[in-house]
């Protein structure tokens, strides 16, 4: 891949070269955030039951469990508040510096959960400190996600736009399963009683070490090209988030309209079918995770090459083609799920949702950071995305779950997942022009 030779202001209003910043390296710094957020997330959903047990002494262990869960949501929550605050921040200092402070933020956030002592030691003081520690992971949460999506956008050309943003959502996926897997050997080579006790904490504690490598990563990559060009050309504004809010409101609705099917799909498909597998269709725990981790893959696989194709075809052809096949497809698919007792044949229709998410989340990523300019790009993303994420994203495996008790039908949703993906396909058939193909402003 090639370099990039960027510039750094000298104090006299002019840019000087600097050594350059190789692209692997720029996606590595783009993306290590995203990888360790959500390994944080693989990790508290695979040892939930560990934790509640620690922080939530119940004699309903299905109460303590719904109160740490409930915990865990509460991240969401701040997301709003973190892209506010370094969307603003991001725009005005830079990109790196904004990455720099999240990824500390987030490992000590990380390392703090596996740190904090149980109610039996400290009382009231433990869901508390766990509380506090994942209010805070949702703040630096929400400002890594517009920070890292604008800094990979900036750093690629109109040629590979999609497939460099698209490594961010690649490093989900690897985060997802380095939690899951660390989860999985510690179960192996520990006693039941170990875990509960003190194992779970091992994972968490090693998050200040990926932190740790991220800092010196992105501390080792120059700033944007694009953003020193904006600097050099003097088009920054000392105020980002009015700007948005004034100037670029159809902006954020084009977003919110882009993100509502792209998130709703993604915590359904992504996130929920362990749950959904194993609690609700009864399947062994055991094959809910093994399929959980095969749809995954898939996907971790699949999205690069969405990226790709946005490239070649556009990013409104193939939104296009990966929300209306889902829109077929979602009734179907859970109906089949719902029925049938084959391995092959559920392990057939994961696969297939799992590519369709990919061509939904490959060409969303990089369509909404081409909709927003430079000068207020890391606010404009922060604030719709983290919004739209928090309200209908994160809620989204709990409200399918109410809707099957409500309904009593396994395929029930469906519904949740058809109102945001036909969001989507209205607003990106009548409202979003192509923007592939064209150097960002």
């Amino acid at each position: 891949m090639e370099d990039y030779p960027v510039s750094t202001n000298n104090g006299s209003g002019n840019l000087k070269p600097r050594k350059t910043s190789s692209m692997p390296r720029a996606i590595v710094a783009g993306s290590i955030g995203n990888a360790l957020e959500w390994y944080d997330y693989g990790l508290y959903g695979y040892f939930a039951g560990s934790i509640s047990l620690q922080f939530f002494p119940s004699k309903d262990p299905l109460t303590a469990l719904m109160l740490s869960f409930i915990i865990f949501g509460v991240g969401f929550v701040m997301r709003p508040l973190g892209g506010l605050i370094f969307g603003r921040y991001a725009d005005k200092v830079g990109r790196r510096n904004a990455l720099a402070i999240t990824i500390i933020m987030m490992g000590v956030c990380t390392s703090a959960i596996g740190l904090i002592p149980s109610y039996a030691q400290i009382g009231v003081w433990a869901p508390i400190l766990l509380t506090v520690a994942r209010l805070l992971q949702g703040i630096s949460t929400g400002g890594e996600w517009g920070s890292a999506m604008s800094f990979l956008a900036e750093y690629s050309t109109p040629k590979n736009r999609g497939f460099i943003v698209s490594w961010s959502q690649f490093s989900i996926a690897v985060g997802l399963l380095m939690g899951s897997a660390f989860g999985t050997i510690l179960a192996s080579v520990m006693s039941p009683e170990a875990m509960n006790s003190w194992g779970w904490r091992i994972p968490f504690l090693t998050g200040i070490l990926i932190a740790i490598f991220g800092l010196y990563v992105r501390k080792n990559v120059e700033e944007t090209p694009k953003y020193l060009e904006m600097m050099e050309n003097k088009q920054a504004t000392d105020t980002p988030l009015a700007d948005v809010f004034k100037n670029y409101r159809h902006e954020m609705f084009l977003g919110f309209g882009m993100v509502i099917g792209w998130t709703i799909s993604y915590w359904l498909i992504m996130s929920y079918m362990p749950t959904y597998i194993s609690k609700i269709l009864k399947w062994p725990l055991y094959a809910g995770m093994s399929y959980n981790t095969l749809l995954l893959i898939i996907f971790m696989v699949a999205v690069p090459f969405a990226g790709i194709l946005s490239d070649k075809i556009g990013r409104k052809s193939v939104l296009l083609i990966g929300t209306i096949s889902l829109v077929i497809f979602a009734y179907p698919a859970f109906n089949i799920m719902s029925t049938t007792k084959s391995p092959v044949m559920m392990l057939s229709v994961l696969s297939i949702l799992a590519i369709l998410e990919a061509l939904i989340c490959g060409a969303a990523t990089v369509a909404v950071t081409e909709i927003f300019p430079t000068h207020i790009r890391c606010s404009g993303i922060g604030i719709g995305y983290n919004i739209t994420v928090a309200a209908f994203g994160g809620t989204a495996p709990f409200i399918a779950t109410w809707l099957i008790k409500a309904t009593g039908s396994n395929t029930a949703p469906t519904y949740y997942l058809l109102f945001g993906l036909i969001i989507t396909l209205v607003i990106v058939l009548f409202l979003y022009k192509e923007t592939y193909k064209r150097e960002l402003n």
